[in-house]
């Protein structure tokens, strides 16, 4: 049974990680990298990784982090302190998700859902009102699954497999 415990709390760490890590990722260095580019080449560029990502192993972390922490959850039940980080690191993964469903994706279905010609006069002011807006919303989307990493980290040293 220890195994099994370790190996949930294990894959509960590492999606909240993957999680954390991509959303991060995407506001300090992706968005502004963008945001430093032409807009349509921004635009479509940010069009493709949108695609890409609906295609990748992103949703295995996405689905199944909240899949490891209700197992953790289960197995670390009577492990108070354990339990009660899993609970506000299932939390923060419930906030991200929220942020996301509500407020991120809509924004990037809009875009999605744009064509757009190399020479449109508008896009300098529809890339601006798209990135602020969409980075505001990741930012979000950062804390909440930072918290969820967090959370499940004091999860780790509050388990039995702590020195």
């Amino acid at each position: 049974m220890n195994n099994v415990k370790f190996a949930a709390l294990i894959a509960a760490t590492l999606g909240a990680g993957a999680l954390f890590g991509f959303y991060f990722t995407m506001s300090v260095s992706i968005m502004p990298g963008f945001d430093l580019t032409e807009p349509y080449a921004a635009i479509t560029a940010n069009q493709d990784i949108g695609r890409a990502t609906q295609k990748s192993l992103f949703f295995v972390a996405f689905l199944g982090t909240p899949v490891a922490l209700l197992a953790c959850i289960a197995l670390y039940w009577q492990a108070r302190p354990a339990r009660n980080w899993l609970f506000l690191g299932m939390t923060g993964w419930i906030g991200m998700m929220v942020v996301t469903v509500t407020l991120n994706v809509p924004l990037n279905q809009i875009l999605d859902g744009l064509t757009i010609t190399y020479d449109q006069a508008d896009l300098a002011d529809l890339w601006a009102s798209y990135s602020v807006d969409w980075q505001r919303w990741n930012w979000l989307r950062v804390l909440t699954s930072g918290i969820s990493l967090v959370a499940v980290a004091l999860a780790m040293r509050h388990s039995s497999f702590s020195a």
